[in-house]
Order: C-alpha cells, then sequence, then structure tokens
C-alpha cells in the first residue's frame, strides 16, 4: 500500500512537472492591420521545445497564402526565434508547407499551426512577423488576453478632466487651421502606422478631404486641417477604427490611442470639445447599428401598404431618438446623433425606391446589397412609398438648427428636401446654397444662386475660393507643357484635331483621367518606368482632364507626371470621351505618326498591351 502511494505521488509530481512545460495562450490579443478581419491568432503555446502559434484565415476561396521560411517571432528585447514548419496539429488544422502556395478551400476558412524556436515561457508579449516589407505577414503585440497589461497612462495623460457638458457652436464662418495631436501607446517604428483625417468637402473647396499622415517613430502624428467652420470629421488607424469627432478652426484636439485588436483603440481626448469628442467614440460603439440599411429593409419589406411603410420608418426614427436622449452624453454628441438618424429617415423616405432596391434576401434569409439591376428594381419599387407635395414637405427638427452645419449629416443631406430652410435657418440655407455652387460650372446658377444669398461671408468664401483659382490658373498659363484656358475658346467637336496637329509625325499617346480616380493613377505609376525607357523616342504623351479635377491638386500631381498637360472645358472634356465612344476613366488612345488612330482602351489592364500597341506605331 506504501508503494502505491509513493507511486501515485511519483506520477502526480510528474504530471505537475508536465504542466510546468506548456503556457497555453487562449484568444489571445493581437494586431495586425488591415487584416485583423481575415486572420485571427486562436491559440499560443509556449513550450520547452517549440512555440506554436495557431491561426484560423479567412480569406478568399481558390486564393492563396504563403508564409516565409524567413519568419520569426520577436520577444520584448529584440531577440529572434525563427520558423520552423507548418505541420497541422491535429485534424482540424491543415498542413502548411513554408514558401509554398497555400490554396484556400471553397468554405474561405482554414485553420493553421505555425512552429518556432522555442521562447521563453515567462514570455509575456511578442510579435510575429515574415519580414519587414509592406506585404509581409505581421501580427503585433501577441499577448495573452487574460494577463493582458492595462494601459500605462503618460504623466500628461493622467488625471484628465471632462467638462460636464458641451453644446455644439452656432455656424459661423471662422477661417482657421484644426490641429489634431495625437500619442499611439504600443506603437513600434515598423508597424508603419497612419492616422487618417477625412471623411468632409471642406467650406470653400471642391476636393474632398481624406488623407492619410505617417505617425513618427515614437508613435505621434500631428495633422493640421484647414477649416472655414467646426465640423464633424472621420479619423482613425486602419485595422482598429474609424469613428467621427469635432475638430474646429483655431482649435486643438489632442487624441490618446493604443495599438489594439478589439477596434476600441481611443483611450481618452484633451482640448476642443474633448467630452463630446469622448462620448461619440462610446456612442458610436453603443449604437453602431443607427444606419443599419438591413435592419431597415427588413422592417419596411414586411408592411404591406405605403401608410404602413412611412409609419415603420417614422417609427424608426422616434425610436433612435427615444434611445439617443436616454444615452448618459453631451448635448452635443445627442444632437449630432439625432441629426445622423434624422438624415437616414429622410434618405429612406425620400428617396426610397433607390434605397429599397438596393437589398435582396437570399434562401437562407441573409440580408445583401447589390447594384445589379438597379434601375429597372427602382421602376418596380417606385409606388411603394410615393408621397404627395404635402407628405413630401419636410422639415428637418435637428438638420436645420444653428449648430447643425457642424455634422456630416447635414452636408450629406439633400437640400430640396428642406424647403422651409431659409423661413427657419437663413444661414444654414445659404451655407447649403454655398456647397451646391461650389460643386457645379454652370455660371448661371451660380451667378443666380450668389444673388439669393443673405450673408456676404457665405458669399466671400466663394470669391475668394475663384480668386484663388485665377492664380493658380495664371501661374500654370505660363508653364511648358501645360495648356490651362488656352483653348478654352475652341469648339469641342474641333478640340481633339486641335491637340493632336501640335504633334504632327509624332506617336501621341493620350490618357484621359482625372486627379481623384484611383485607377488612372495607378495607371500612371505603372507607365512611369517605360516612359524612362522612351526618353528620346519620337512618342509624345498627352494628359486630359477636366475641372472635375480641383486646379490646385491638378497643379500639384502633373508634377510628377511627364508629358503635355490640358486642363480642358467640361464639354470639351465631354465631346472627347464621347467620340471614344467612352463612359468612363481612364481612357486611352494611341495614334500614329500619320495621326491615325491605332488603339483605345478605357480602363488600364496591362502595361505590356500599351508596349506593344506602341512598338507597332514608334519608327
Amino acid at each position: 500500500m506504501k508503494k502505491a502511494i509513493i507511486t501515485a505521488m511519483f506520477v502526480l509530481v510528474a504530471l505537475a512537472g508536465q504542466a510546468q512545460k506548456q503556457v497555453v495562450w487562449e484568444n489571445p490579443s493581437a494586431f495586425m492591420g488591415a487584416s485583423n478581419s481575415e486572420f485571427k491568432i486562436t491559440k499560443v503555446e509556449l513550450k520547452q521545445t517549440e512555440t506554436v502559434l495557431h491561426i484560423e484565415a479567412h480569406y478568399r476561396p481558390g486564393n492563396w497564402i504563403r508564409f516565409a521560411k524567413e519568419s520569426f517571432v520577436q520577444t520584448p528585447d529584440g531577440t529572434k526565434y525563427g520558423i520552423t514548419g507548418g505541420a497541422k496539429t491535429d485534424e482540424k488544422e491543415s498542413d502548411l508547407q513554408l514558401d509554398s502556395l497555400f490554396w484556400m478551400p471553397e468554405s474561405g476558412k482554414a485553420s493553421l499551426a505555425l512552429h518556432f524556436k522555442p521562447v521563453p515561457m515567462d514570455t509575456k508579449e511578442m510579435d510575429f512577423m515574415e519580414g519587414y516589407n509592406d506585404g509581409d505577414f505581421k501580427f503585433w503585440n501577441i499577448c495573452d488576453a487574460k494577463t493582458q497589461q492595462k494601459v500605462v497612462m503618460p504623466d500628461d495623460w493622467k488625471n484628465v478632466q471632462y467638462a460636464k457638458d458641451e453644446t455644439l457652436p452656432a455656424a459661423k464662418i471662422n477661417k482657421g487651421v484644426a490641429t489634431i495631436k495625437v500619442k499611439m501607446l504600443g506603437y513600434k517604428p515598423a508597424m508603419k502606422l497612419q492616422f487618417y483625417v477625412g471623411g468632409f468637402t471642406p467650406l470653400g473647396s471642391k476636393e474632398r478631404f481624406q488623407k492619410f499622415f505617417p505617425f513618427a517613430d515614437d508613435g505621434t502624428v500631428k495633422v493640421e486641417v484647414p477649416l472655414w467652420l467646426t465640423r464633424e470629421v472621420t479619423v482613425g488607424v486602419q485595422g482598429m477604427a474609424f469613428p467621427q469627432i469635432i475638430i474646429g478652426p483655431g482649435q486643438v484636439t489632442e487624441i490618446l490611442m493604443k495599438v489594439t485588436s478589439d477596434n476600441k483603440p481611443f483611450v481618452a481626448f484633451k482640448g476642443y470639445m474633448a467630452k463630446t469628442n469622448m462620448d461619440l467614440i462610446n456612442i458610436y460603439d453603443e449604437f453602431d447599428s443607427f444606419d443599419d440599411g438591413d435592419e431597415t429593409y427588413l422592417k419596411v419589406k414586411a408592411c404591406n401598404t405605403k401608410e404602413e411603410r412611412l409609419r415603420c420608418l417614422q417609427d424608426i426614427f422616434d425610436q433612435r431618438v427615444a434611445a439617443i436622449n436616454k444615452f448618459k452624453c453631451t448635448k452635443a454628441a445627442k444632437d449630432l446623433m439625432c441629426m445622423t438618424a434624422e438624415e437616414d429617415f429622410v434618405k429612406w423616405s425620400r428617396q426610397f425606391e433607390f434605397h429599397f432596391s438596393q437589398y435582396g434576401v437570399d434562401e437562407g434569409g441573409t440580408v445583401y446589397m447589390t447594384q445589379e439591376n438597379i434601375y429597372e428594381k427602382m421602376q418596380k419599387n417606385k409606388d411603394l412609398l410615393a408621397l404627395t407635395d404635402e407628405e413630401r414637405n419636410y422639415t428637418y427638427k435637428y438638420l436645420n438648427e444653428p449648430a447643425s452645419p457642424c455634422s456630416l449629416a447635414f452636408w450629406q443631406s439633400g437640400a430640396s428636401y428642406d424647403l422651409k430652410a431659409r423661413e427657419k435657418n437663413a444661414y444654414n440655407a445659404d451655407l447649403r446654397a454655398l456647397a451646391f455652387i461650389m460643386s457645379t460650372d454652370h455660371n448661371v446658377l451660380i451667378d443666380s444662386t450668389l444673388k439669393g444669398m443673405e450673408n456676404e461671408d457665405c458669399k466671400a468664401v466663394y470669391h475668394e475660393y475663384q480668386a484663388e483659382q485665377e492664380r493658380i490658373a495664371q501661374q500654370l498659363a505660363g508653364q511648358k507643357s501645360v495648356f490651362i484656358k488656352k483653348y478654352d475658346d475652341v469648339a469641342p467637336e474641333n478640340i481633339l484635331q486641335t491637340i493632336l496637329d501640335r504633334y504632327k509625325g509624332k506617336v501621341v499617346l493620350i490618357d484621359i483621367w482625372a486627379t481623384w480616380c484611383g485607377p488612372c493613377k495607378a495607371g500612371h505609376q505603372a507607365m512611369a518606368p517605360w516612359k524612362q525607357e522612351l526618353k528620346g523616342k519620337n512618342i509624345q504623351f498627352v494628359y486630359i482632364t477636366s475641372p472635375t479635377s480641383p486646379l490646385a491638386t491638378w497643379q500639384e500631381m502633373i508634377k510628377d507626371i511627364d508629358g503635355d498637360h490640358y486642363y480642358l472645358t467640361k464639354e470639351q472634356y465631354s465631346y472627347i470621351l464621347k467620340h471614344f465612344e467612352s463612359e468612363g476613366i481612364p481612357t486611352y488612345a494611341i495614334y500614329d505618326t500619320e495621326g491615325q488612330q491605332t488603339f483605345k482602351n478605357i480602363g488600364f489592364s496591362s502595361l505590356d498591351i500599351f508596349k506593344n500597341e506602341v512598338e507597332k506605331v514608334l519608327k
């Protein structure tokens, strides 16, 4: 009996010893930037013989992923532990060969195990990296979710005091610069993160503001945004979150963030509207389904009559406002949320056939969105909520208050619905009118709208914009290879030949583009090295754009695009696209030395195509 007891004790000691040879982190915390939703570390095993990362991949079926044999995990002291293999550890996982293509199954899901040399058993945090290049896999700040370290507040952020309440300022034009200062906790220079500010068109501009600003090595970034009004803007970091906050001209907004994978990177605010900005972060987390079109679609789909549908939309709006008013936050935050809810109500009730027609339900009951056959669907659904003139005559309750221009929803909503805007708030009506004339090139409409505006400071914004455009145009007009206003008097039907006549005896490659067109810019980048190879040869690159490209942006961008640049009138530009039977950009055309068109392509597909076509005609 005594022997049996001793044996049992040895077994327990052995088991205890074995247990100490392995540490397991279940569902660890990790940040993977833009790929957070595609890859997840489900478990980390720290053993005396190896370290294993268990990864769940959600990726496009039929596409491949690959992990390099140079991959490693790195501990906070900088020590690297190389990868040793990708063998599965159970039947639910798939074998992975390093440096080989792993093809995703039809399910779009795969479980994998990555094996590394053993890190110390007392390790609390590590990074996984394939390398330091932009396309390499990187999992940052991997740690046990249960023992994840609490945020250590910097000294200058300790005991931040928030105001008890804040209200939105009434609309007042006050030209200045809004400053945003950000500090990111847990930042590492190799992360190369960027801070985004955008989602709005500044007053006095035609160009939408959306820019990424790189963090410095110490995890800080400073952003300056030219503004005329206090505005709600979108901020954030890819892979984390993109909420809205309030910034103002001449004001400083300070933000403390942390590197995180839980979509809650915002820790604290200081400076302008700090309490409201912190509340906006929390309230959007709480009411993230407020603009949930799926939910709205399902509710109105269940209605049988026009009256039921209108009542349903009104009920959704009323319920949202009631829920907002119960939330503990500043009046400013509540007002902004109510404006967003109202804008959502108006767009559904006033453009019902368009919004309703974008949705459908599959056989499994899942709601989906599609633009397929949208116009046919709109025709079919046009009478589901056809409003009378009296019903359509809606006056905003929240989006026509003196402070409403602070809200993104104010600028996104359709001015045509606010038929009593001037009667209730003439200043807001002028701001809407100003935004309208900034978006049009119709001189008669611009002149008549300016005459109807009551506030001189609103008119002054447009006049200053006009003066700046004229200054830029004069500056550009004196530059070689830049043609602006020079051909304004040429009839649209003659403009293409007028341009081609300048290059008689040369091969001409025409590129029709715009500053806001992503594929256009990608084409420029792809062609740049090839153009260097063609230097000195009998070919001219010609770039054509129109007033849809903001002049200041065009001026800046063409500095890096070698060739001749034409800024045509809207009518000339439209005629050329029509001549090439194109409804999209970029549009390309090649002409031989005799002035005959030999090639046309809509969209940039492959550089080799252009190389082959040019070789055919280049002598």
